[in-house]
């Protein structure tokens, strides 16, 4: 089948008609470079100019309304209309610069196979004008299995939106049914590393009312059979009018209308992102990686696992590496052996549901993507990175050492929030002291065990140790995602009793003391649990905290999502939107916050 390659396809017919790209782009692999959108064109009588639905080839829920040369709009307004008596608009600012950027009005947040009308207001020779156009659009294409999944194209309402919570648009970074997995890895059978974690992703956004707003075609974006186009989608986060993403072998940018801004190997023997990236204010990255080559401290060269963390500047030159095999103790297994083996992060097996290794399992363990002890095995899954700017912390989630842990640009560790079982040494001399809100201290077992987790325990195989409201020099917020396996370092008598919740510590640097704030989700119990994946996150422009527990039901066969956000300091959700999952043993990775920042 031919390929379409930066070439804009028109129709002529009669009015502002959109059209989706989807049916003629079917089968058709693109390149990195973008397939550019069709367009309607009307001979003159469009009331600004042509309409290119999708333009950019990765956004087919996108149009921009071209403004033809000679005409200057400004003080520009797009809403796109609700659909229903309960949809959501989405209404925003367009910037000068960004009618420049797109040479016309960028239109963000159609529906999906649907007569759209968007809202247009603007300013032209001294007039304030608008009109509504209509933009048609085509159904959703995922993989083929996904689109049979008809389900997860609307969320389903749980809680309905309170009043200032209505605008919410929420990403849903998903996986979708597994094919066309990749087929290439690293050239080192005996310790492969995690090169072949590839599974072919659904970047899905819904509003407040469930319904699908935006979504990606990556399967244009992606080749399972080239290198560096293959990994789970992993991170991704808006950083201004982008999103920033990263996937095997390399780290991609791309704009929410679709421009592919840029695409970036990994630097030197660096290999295998996946899980997160952290964009700093100073246009730094720092980047969740592993380490091709890596001679272990028993001499043999391994490719290392989850267990590198690396910080590049804007133009992607290397800054920094945090080496976590030198900085903490490889060896120490007391969370290994209490971890359920049925699911390790998304290498899920229902079949080992429940299931625990041994001390003597792990040491034995093959190198490459496996729970086991030493670089070259999965002994730390670093799943997220963020950095404290007051001090130049790097605060990382390790989640098979049930530990969040603070290190420096000198590469010393600041503290650790874990139970005291295991560290030894100087790291021993860094674990945190549990205090009650008077400043008692809270004594727990060595295994983590604490006398009543309604006021204090900690966090268990979690995933996302962010940055919380109000940190300062000394006493540091910690808000983290307990996905609450392998509590108190061992499995409960019934896996129904495993709980995940959204938790707040306030960290004392100076005394090393550490305080549970808050948490959110721990009354919920297993209906709540999500055993891999998930996150938390403060939201300042809300006053709330963002939680999204996103692999409820994994062992069921019956993947949720289930997102939510509790305005700060109450207990219960402002809003909930449950997205339903592609297939068994799919889990939802993560979701996140979008806002349409066109006024920038």
């Amino acid at each position: 089948m031919m390929k379409i390659r930066n070439a804009a396809v028109v129709f002529a017919v009669i009015g502002a008609i959109g059209f989706s790209q989807s049916a003629m782009a079917a089968g058709v692999k693109s390149s990195l470079k973008s397939t550019r959108g069709m367009a309607v064109y009307s001979k003159g009588t469009e009331v600004i100019g042509t309409i290119f639905m999708n333009k950019y080839g990765y956004a087919p829920l996108t149009a921009v309304i071209d403004i033809p040369s000679g005409r200057k709009l400004t003080d520009v307004k797009v809403t796109v209309l609700a659909k229903g008596a309960d949809g959501v608009d989405i209404s925003y600012h367009v910037a000068a610069n960004e009618l420049l950027q797109h040479s016309g009005i960028p239109v963000f947040g159609l529906y999906a196979d649907y007569q759209n009308r968007v809202l247009v207001n603007w300013t032209e020779d001294g007039k304030r004008q608008n009109h509504t156009f209509n933009m048609r659009t085509g159904g959703v294409k995922f993989t083929p299995a996904a689109n049979a999944r008809s389900s997860y194209l609307k969320g389903e309402v749980k809680v309905k939106a309170a009043k200032g919570f209505e605008d919410r648009l929420y990403l849903v970074d998903g996986f979708g049914d597994g094919s066309a997995r990749s087929i290439v890895g690293h050239n080192n059978p005996k310790a492969p590393g995690a090169g072949l974690w590839d599974r072919s992703p659904t970047l899905s956004m819904y509003d407040t009312n469930g319904d699908l707003r935006w979504y990606m075609d990556y399967q244009a974006f992606r080749d399972a059979e080239h290198y560096r186009k293959t990994g789970y989608v992993m991170g991704i986060k808006q950083v201004g009018k982008d999103l920033v993403w990263g996937a095997g072998q390399a780290y991609h940018r791309m704009s929410l209308m679709g421009e592919h801004v840029y695409s970036r190997d990994l630097p030197g023997n660096y290999s295998d992102f996946s899980h997160d990236i952290h964009h700093r204010p100073n246009g730094n990255m720092i980047i969740r990686v592993a380490k091709k080559d890596y001679r272990n401290d028993i001499g043999e060269i391994v490719n290392t696992v989850r267990d590198h963390i690396i910080e590049v500047d804007p133009n992607g030159k290397l800054v920094h590496e945090w080496d976590l095999n030198g900085i903490l103790d490889p060896y120490r297994d007391i969370t290994l052996k209490g971890l359920d083996m049925g699911a390790v992060c998304l290498n899920v097996d229902v079949d080992k549901a429940g299931k625990t290794v041994t001390k003597e399992e792990l040491a034995a363990m093959p190198y490459g993507d496996v729970p086991g002890v030493g670089a070259g095995r999965n002994w730390a899954h670093v799943n997220s990175v963020s950095y404290d700017e007051l001090d130049d912390g790097l605060i990382v989630s390790l989640r098979h050492q049930s530990a969040n842990i603070k290190i420096g640009k000198d590469n010393q560790v600041k503290w650790i929030m874990s139970a005291r079982g295991g560290w030894k040494g100087d790291l021993a001399a860094k674990v945190l002291q549990p205090i009650d809100a008077d400043g008692n201290n809270i004594d727990c077992t060595e295994q983590g065990q604490c006398p009543d987790l309604d006021k204090f325990d900690f966090t268990w195989t979690q995933h996302t140790a962010y940055i919380g409201k109000n940190n300062d020099q000394r006493y540091f917020k910690l808000f983290v995602l307990d996905n609450g396996d392998g509590r108190g370092n061992e499995q409960p008598a019934m896996p129904t009793m495993k709980y995940t919740r959204g938790v707040e510590y306030v960290i004392d640097e100076e005394n090393m003391t550490v305080q549970q704030l808050w948490q959110y989700g721990k009354d919920r119990g297993y209906e709540f649990y999500s055993p891999v994946t998930s996150i938390t996150q403060y939201m300042g422009d809300k006053d709330s905290n963002f939680i999204a527990s996103m692999s409820t039901g994994l062992y069921e066969g019956k993947t949720v999502g289930k997102i939510l956000e509790v305005p700060y300091g109450e207990d219960k959700p402002a809003v909930e939107i449950w997205v339903h999952g592609m297939a068994p043993g799919a889990p939802g990775y993560r979701a996140t916050v979008i806002k349409p920042a066109f006024d920038q």
